[in-house]
């Protein structure tokens, strides 16, 4: 469906990403960028330096002892990391509250970020030939950026599309795209080819509620299901709930069963109060 004009109007006026996200960004298609290069990236933007230094120290990304340089969290932490780090403290500060999917600042926030770190748990435990790359947790973690837009411009009630979706026994997103002619995801696919993101993220974020699935990737594959994961955790459910569809073929292309599923559950419901604590999240 054709994103309306008032949609695409607050896109357009969305400020563009911090310089040291598009720097970040770009290296993550660059694979001859040196941790140097990187490096040098940080240190020159302070305030993202000292936020580098104090998420990589918490809990939640510290193994091998303290880092003091920014340098040295490059090396650790990656670029993808990295940008998970920056462009979530980034997302974070444009976060409002969702009453649209009855969903407060914090909930919004929370889901994102949960199903970024669900895919940190996915990458580990995938079968066979599926590899996810590191970029997945980008996608996940902008995966439904959509609806900032969205909550911004249209002063819908949530029962609005839970009436519909009832009536026509549709997916809450199916109805979204009936009363306001699209969805998030495709509101959010607009926002990430504005700001430049890698196709395969784009695509990730456009397509994260589409059913059936024939044609993926893996890092769409790990995308919807890390949105599930977050989902079943009770993390951002909202109006929506766990009013959705998952192609089944999404488990099978990365090699996972209902097991794998319910420890990648495990495993990130752990991790939890450590990720509070690494974005300053009350409990």
């Amino acid at each position: 469906m054709a994103i309306p004009d008032q949609i695409l109007s607050g896109i357009h006026n969305l400020d563009p990403l911090p310089v040291t996200v598009q720097k970040l960004i770009a290296a993550l298609s660059d694979e001859e960028v040196s941790f140097r290069d990187l490096g040098k990236v940080i240190e020159y933007d302070p305030a993202v330096a000292a936020n580098i230094l104090r998420v990589a120290n918490s809990a939640f990304y510290a193994s091998r002892g303290q880092i003091h340089n920014p340098r040295d969290a490059v090396v650790r932490l990656g670029t993808a990391t990295l940008l998970d780090i920056v462009l979530g403290n980034y997302l974070k500060e444009l976060t409002v509250e969702a009453p649209l999917y009855d969903l407060s600042e914090n909930e919004l926030w929370m889901h994102s970020a949960v199903s970024s770190m669900a895919v940190k748990e996915i990458k580990q435990r995938v079968n066979g030939s599926a590899s996810v790359p590191q970029a997945a947790s980008i996608a996940a973690l902008v995966h439904d950026i959509g609806k900032l837009i969205l909550v911004r411009y249209l002063k819908a009630d949530p029962n609005e599309i839970l009436h519909i979706s009832r009536r026509e026994k549709i997916t809450f997103v199916e109805a979204e795209s009936c009363l306001f002619g699209c969805d998030h995801a495709e509101v959010g696919g607009a926002i990430a080819r504005k700001w430049s993101f890698p196709d395969p993220i784009i695509e990730a974020i456009e397509r994260h509620h589409q059913y059936p699935m024939e044609q993926s990737s893996e890092i769409l594959d790990a995308v919807v299901l890390a949105n599930l994961v977050a989902k079943t955790l009770g993390i951002g459910l909202g109006a929506e709930g766990l009013n959705m569809r998952v192609d089944e073929r999404c488990y099978r292309r990365l090699g996972m069963d209902f097991r794998t599923f319910c420890r990648i559950c495990a495993q990130t419901a752990c991790q939890l109060d450590d990720m509070r604590q690494a974005y300053g999240l009350p409990n």
